[in-house]
């Protein structure tokens, strides 16, 4: 117990970040042991993307090394830096729009500017140039009006407008719960009490595939190329645990996420590990495995309360890798053991609960709130914050880059 009691009082903080966590289990053993992951990755042509909280880390972590990402996907997410690191605003203003969210284009070429982020050159990243952005207006998580703050926030700061898609009416996804769509989702296609994957089926609709071929243009579509059967054996477990080590063994900060005897704030196992998963997952697509091969590398990061495993087979990312040529990379929170409910109509989160002594994570979110930093409530933002560290050791474990 004693390690977990070296914990700082950064105020207060309620538990009512409760409301916005998703997860991922830990998974089986490992395939690949961390360091050993296969560098078959160019570096020179890294995407990534997510939805709902894997939404908002995608363009965190691209807004943060723009250099090194030339796209992003945004499926079901809120805008860049909306939560401003406090739960209640992430909750009001992000999530149900009580209150327009306001730009922040400017906080963004601050970092830029003092590097907290990636340098921008004449105002515009150096590699960031293509973004996909899909939210359904009839999202009752993460209201459409958050969406349009991302929309614009990616308009502004890469200079020019995202591929955005708003669904259709010829198969419903103008109506589509919260969740990404793909024809083989577990979920219908609006929202119902039954919803377990957050993987949506809209008829042939498919997330994946249109913000792939966003982001990767220079592949024609042909509808034909998408791979249905993919064995199971293909999609590989690897361990996370040595790209946490190396993030927390440099000491940050890591705020409290438990009580002990009601008033003690201390850090969990799982918080210790950054809330993250032992394990994530790897696709390699046939013809990147060939000897020589240098194919793209695609992150693609869970939401809220979603199995890794179930995301990565069957939301369409593997389906289509083949096609566009590009590794796609799993990385995976932890699942909290007592999720909750995200529904807006609780009524709105006092700003008291931005003071709370812990900061949990029951839903097993990606950090896009704060929830990690304490009293800095821009560190979630920047190239510095934990989880997109150990994102960015990922990716340089596949490319070999430094």
């Amino acid at each position: 117990m004693a390690h977990r009691m070296k914990v700082q009082h950064t105020g207060l903080r309620i538990a009512l970040a409760v409301w916005l966590g998703l997860a991922v289990t830990a998974g089986s053993t490992s395939a690949w042991a961390a360091r050993s992951l296969p560098a078959i990755g160019d570096p020179g042509n890294v995407t990534v993307s997510g939805i709902s909280s894997g939404a908002a880390m995608a363009v965190q972590y691209a807004v943060a090394h723009s250099q090194g990402v030339s796209g992003v996907g945004a499926i079901a997410g809120p805008g860049w830096g909306c939560a401003q690191g406090r739960v209640s605003q992430a909750i009001n203003t992000c999530m149900c729009v009580r209150e327009a969210p306001s730009t922040t284009l400017p906080l963004a070429r601050q970092f830029a500017s003092s590097g907290a982020i990636d340098r921008l050159m004449s105002g515009k990243p150096q590699s960031l140039s293509r973004a996909f952005v899909f939210h359904s207006p009839d999202d009752a998580t993460v209201r459409a009006a958050s969406g349009d703050a991302g929309i614009a926030f990616l308009r502004d700061f890469i200079g020019q407008a995202p591929t955005v898609d708003r669904g259709n009416a010829s198969d419903g996804s103008d109506h589509a719960g919260h969740g990404i769509l793909s024809p083989d989702g577990g979920d219908s296609c609006t929202t119902s009490p039954n919803d377990s994957s957050y993987v949506r089926r809209c008829g042939q609709e498919d997330n994946a595939r249109d913000l792939l071929h966003a982001l990767f243009p220079q592949r024609p579509l042909d509808t034909r190329q998408r791979i249905d059967q993919i064995p199971d054996s293909d999609l590989q477990p690897f361990d996370q645990t040595p790209f946490i080590d190396e993030v927390t063994s440099a000491s940050p900060y890591i705020a409290p996420d438990m009580l002990w005897l009601s008033f003690w704030p201390y850090r969990s196992d799982r918080r210790d590990r950054l809330d993250m998963a032992a394990t994530g997952y790897l696709y390699v697509p046939p013809s990147c495995r060939a000897a020589g091969a240098r194919c793209g590398v695609h992150v693609a990061l869970h939401g809220c309360k979603q199995d890794v495993r179930t995301f990565a087979r069957t939301t369409g990312y593997i389906h289509w890798a083949e096609h566009f040529r590009v590794i796609v990379v799993f990385p995976a929170v932890q699942q909290g053991s007592s999720p909750v409910s995200e529904s807006c109509s609780a009524g709105a989160v006092p700003s008291l609960a931005d003071a709370a002594w812990i900061q949990p994570n029951p839903n097993g979110c990606w950090d896009w709130w704060g929830y990690l930093d304490g009293t800095d409530r821009t560190r979630y933002l920047t190239r510095s914050a934990p989880q997109v560290q150990v994102i960015e050791r990922i990716v340089r474990a596949l490319t070999r880059s430094n």
